[in-house]
């Protein structure tokens, strides 16, 4: 049988090992381009592709006021130590308290560190964390009223000695409307400077001499009316028509709350407004103006003077208000949100809630604020409220009483 012969089986027998030569260099080169890209993948690397080194050979930052290092802000810039406020503005700082401090740079040698200054120090009445009834840094290291220091020169301390122990004898007499008569010699005097503790003395008194002789029903007839009840006249009109409340005239004349029947022809004493009220921040003090001119007075008369508590960090403006809506019992809406209701001892209305409405034309929205009692006699003459102004739950009843809603509030410093 002839054989039959393929030329492939034998052609090209010195080219078959260039061949093999050339396919390994290709094998060799593909595994080591595997091998490179996986070492290549397996480095760590930061964002921007180059390798993650140390940082603190980059960056040094100062402790904070409590010994921690603070995260910079938004803008880049690190924060001054124990200067943030509640809200998180930062835009407080503690007086004295220097700008915010700039982080050191490090030169990048390992045998000189960096000088670290140490932490302004934080005052001792002030706390770092909020804590219910205390200072949040930032708030004033003086949390406390303004008095003004005054000199009474020696000729005139006599005379004001002997009112002031007038004005004391003539309340334990309860003789009241010659009380009142000798603290407005002092209020008058020259040498007595307006929220001065002279001037506060003599407040003090005035208010328990007007106040007692309101709850005692005296007919002080320099001030007050008799009005003879007529037919088809009601509570609610007289009070209106008087500039007083349906409270303050059944108070006066000895009507239970409870009893709304109005006798024909009953003589009804009457302490006819209208009313102002004036809240100083600076001297933390409400001041409530009788203007009614029954007694021919050319000008508002000063009727008493309550201490007051303020909003914390500035809160409570300063502006013009109107009472909108007088509550008794209020629960609380807080700004979180929830509703708490009144007797919860998280609830810092007190009894009473005097809402304010703001009028003319503020500069930014005055909404939510209010004169109201406390569950704490230790806030009256502090900053620790949201805004509003805080009161002794008998000071804050006895105006709940005595003023009628769309009486004028004016807030000054």
């Amino acid at each position: 049988m002839a054989r039959i012969d393929y030329e492939f089986d034998h052609a090209g027998e010195g080219k078959s090992r260039t061949g093999i030569y050339v396919r390994l260099v290709v094998i060799f080169l593909v595994v080591a381009g595997l091998t490179a890209g996986l070492i290549y993948y397996l480095i760590p690397k930061s964002d921007d592709g180059s390798a993650v080194s140390d940082p603190a050979a980059h960056e040094t930052q100062l402790p904070s006021a409590g010994g921690e290092t603070e995260p910079p802000s938004e803008a880049g810039e690190t924060p001054a130590p124990g200067n943030r406020p509640p809200d998180g503005s930062g835009e407080t700082q503690l007086p004295g308290e220097a700008e915010a401090e700039t982080p050191i740079e490090n030169t990048g040698t390992a045998e000189e560190e960096p000088k670290v200054e140490e932490p302004l120090p934080v005052p001792a009445d002030a706390t770092q964390t909020p804590e219910k009834g205390k200072p949040w840094v930032g708030d004033p290291i003086i949390d406390r009223p303004d008095v003004p220091q005054t000199e009474i020169p020696a000729d005139v301390r006599p005379s004001l000695d002997a009112d002031f122990n007038r004005a004391e004898k003539s309340l334990a007499e309860k003789n009241y409307p010659d009380a009142a008569a000798a603290v407005g010699n002092i209020l008058s005097s020259p040498s007595v400077i307006p929220f001065s503790t002279e001037w506060r003395q003599a407040a003090a008194l005035l208010t328990e001499a007007n106040l007692a002789s309101f709850d005692a029903r005296e007919n002080i007839e320099k001030y007050m009316l008799v009005h003879p009840v007529k037919p088809g006249e009601s509570y609610s009109a007289l009070a209106a028509k008087y500039g007083t409340t349906i409270e303050a005239i059944k108070r006066l004349n000895g009507i239970p709350a409870d009893n709304n029947v109005l006798r024909l022809g009953r003589r009804l004493l009457i302490y006819p407004g209208p009313w102002r009220i004036v809240v100083r921040k600076g001297p933390r003090l409400l001041e409530l103006y009788n203007c009614s001119r029954q007694a021919g007075q050319s000008s508002d008369r000063l009727y008493a003077v309550f201490d007051v508590g303020l909003g914390r960090l500035g809160k409570t403006p300063a502006a013009s208000f109107v009472i909108s809506s007088k509550l008794r019992n209020p629960d609380w809406y807080s700004p979180e949100g929830g509703v708490i209701k009144y007797g919860d001892p998280e609830n810092p209305l007190g009894n009473y809630f005097l809402k304010l409405a703001p009028t003319g034309s503020p500069d930014r929205p005055l909404l939510g604020y209010g004169i109201h009692g406390t569950q704490d006699d230790s806030d009256i003459t502090r900053s620790l409220s949201n805004g509003c102004i805080r009161m002794r739950n008998a000071d804050v009843e006895t105006l709940y009483t005595i003023v009628p809603g769309r009486t004028p509030v004016e807030i000054v410093e």
